[in-house]
């Protein structure tokens, strides 16, 4: 069974189609082709992106996507294990380490109040020298 590079590629060189050509009517770098035909997803830059860049490349040769990327879910990098992670850590009780917003309301106050004695200070000075 062939894999999605080879899936593509084989029906890109059927069609005559160039690299070149690919990368101007998808709009996807010759580069990022070279590594869907190469099945090399794990050296994109952004692996999540991998399935969008396979259904362009699919529509420009003529391929039912779907049914490609369906039949080879398994070939394609998946970032439902990300999303659990981040789902998990933000439900555990443990909390973040960055500064909470707890905090805001005092440092507003503690600003209103440095505005409201500066404005008192200068309208005293503005009416003793004035």
């Amino acid at each position: 069974m062939n894999s999605i590079g080879q899936t593509l590629k084989g029906r890109r060189e059927r069609l005559g189609m160039t690299l070149n050509e690919l990368e101007s009517r998808t709009q996807i770098k010759r580069k990022i082709l070279t590594l869907i035909e190469n099945n090399d997803f794990a050296s994109l830059n952004n692996e999540n992106y991998a399935e969008g860049f396979i259904i362009k490349y699919a529509k420009a040769v003529n391929i039912d996507s779907d049914q490609l990327i369906a039949s080879h879910k398994e070939e394609i990098p998946s970032n439902e294990n990300d999303l659990e992670q981040v789902i998990d850590a933000f439900s555990s009780e443990n909390k973040p380490t960055y500064r909470s917003k707890d905090k805001e309301p005092l440092q507003l106050a503690v600003v209103i109040s440095f505005v409201v004695i500066l404005t008192a200070v200068l309208w005293v000075l503005a009416v003793l020298f004035l």
